[in-house]
């Protein structure tokens, strides 16, 4: 196909839609230039030819596992680094990404959602230096420092809102005491939004039409993605399914409601209720016997699964999905998750809501959160980047 064969206005859509949103499939490029399919197939076509863009074949093993391969287009040209940090619900993860959101070095280490905000900055930090510094890559060579936190993020500020599992850090400026530190642009979202995002570019919800993420670990979260764009709400905080109030007499939720769903099924919340049968067990410890086989650590795992089952089917009932995908900590106790959050949407969900949904694991398995921050702090640099100079922030 020539040059000519394609319009010139449409051509361009597709090179600005690259340029402004990075990697992306096929039909999410198709919808972004907003032509159609075969058009965008001709011009991506033609693209290719020129060595203009590439096709990335989906890196991770698990996508490849959950079914259909995943192929991203992108740019041909050199892009600055990216790097991710997902203070996640049991563990801190900071990752090194090459342009094409391919992951390069790692570091995943302990946290507690209960530590001072000023130290985990300084600790993320520092492994920040120490990834750079280990790969021999300067600062100057990074575009951009992605967040994701395990709580609801404000739109307009990029600030942690009250009501997050992170209640020491409400009122700190996370990506403003990160970009000092780092002399870096930062940009944050919540963690549920931030693997619903990742699933959609690179994982296993890139053919789906309605996808939703559910989190499950030491806080319940819930991404929301419509024709592969993560819905945040007006204010940045929608899918909060962790503080629906299942139980009005139940346990005082870190939020300040009482009966919330998150209070009721976290990791944390599961692993105390076996005090009476097994003592003092970790989250991860619970995690571990129930994936090997104890029935007692089995039972809570099985409750909490049919817990979240019946509301994950409400929301079968509002957005009628075609996709959900689980992930979190908890997937860690095994197929026995998945199980009873089926069987609890079959039977408290209307029929045509769940008979043709799929659930399964989230294709990216614990590392989606963070492929997303750095998705996500691609995408904001490159609107930073078109943006009227007054309307740049580091949010």
């Amino acid at each position: 196909m020539s040059r000519a064969s394609a319009p010139n206005k449409a051509r361009a859509r597709v090179i600005a839609a690259l340029e402004k949103g990075g990697p992306q499939t096929r039909a999410m490029l198709s919808r972004h230039a907003d032509i159609s399919r075969s058009t965008s197939s001709g011009i991506i076509s033609e693209l290719l030819e020129e060595g203009i863009v590439e096709i990335i074949e989906m890196g991770p093993d698990a996508t490849r596992a959950a079914g259909r391969p995943g192929s991203l287009v992108a740019l041909c040209q050199d892009r600055a680094f990216l790097v991710a940090i997902d203070f996640g619900r049991l563990g801190l993860k900071v990752g090194l990404f090459d342009p094409r959101y391919r992951l390069i070095d790692s570091y995943d280490g302990d946290f507690s959602v209960d530590v001072d905000a000023n130290e985990a900055l300084e600790a993320a930090a520092r492994q920040v230096d120490i990834l750079l510094s280990k790969n021999n890559i300067d600062k100057t060579s990074v575009e951009a420092v992605g967040v994701g936190v395990p709580g609801p993020v404000e739109a307009e500020t990029g600030c942690i809102h009250a009501g997050s599992i992170l209640a020491g850090w409400i009122g700190t400026d996370v990506p403003g005491e990160l970009s000092k530190r780092l002399g870096l642009p930062v940009f944050m979202d919540n963690d549920a939004n931030l693997g619903m995002l990742a699933e959609s570019q690179m994982g296993g919800a890139m053919h789906a039409k309605v996808a939703l993420y559910v989190l499950l670990s030491v806080g319940v979260g819930l991404g929301i993605a419509i024709n592969g764009e993560v819905f945040r709400g007006t204010g940045g905080i929608a899918g909060e399914l962790g503080h629906v109030v299942t139980n009005e007499n139940g346990p005082v939720c870190r939020c300040g409601s009482r009966g919330c769903l998150e209070a009721q099924i976290s990791v944390n919340a599961l692993a105390q209720s076996l005090s009476a049968t097994h003592r003092d067990l970790t989250a991860t410890q619970m995690l571990k016997r129930a994936a090997e086989g104890d029935l007692v650590a089995r039972r809570v795992v099985i409750d909490a699964g049919a817990m979240a089952g019946r509301q994950v089917g409400a929301l079968c009932n509002y957005f009628n999905p075609d996709l959900i995908l689980v992930g979190g900590e908890l997937m860690r106790a095994g197929n026995i998750l998945i199980d009873a959050i089926k069987d609890s949407m079959a039977r408290t969900t209307i029929a045509r809501a769940v008979e043709s949904v799929a659930v399964r694991p989230g294709a990216l398995g614990e590392l989606a959160e963070l492929y997303g921050a750095a998705i996500f702090a691609h995408q904001k640099a490159l609107r930073a980047m078109h943006a009227p100079a007054d309307r740049k922030n580091t949010r």
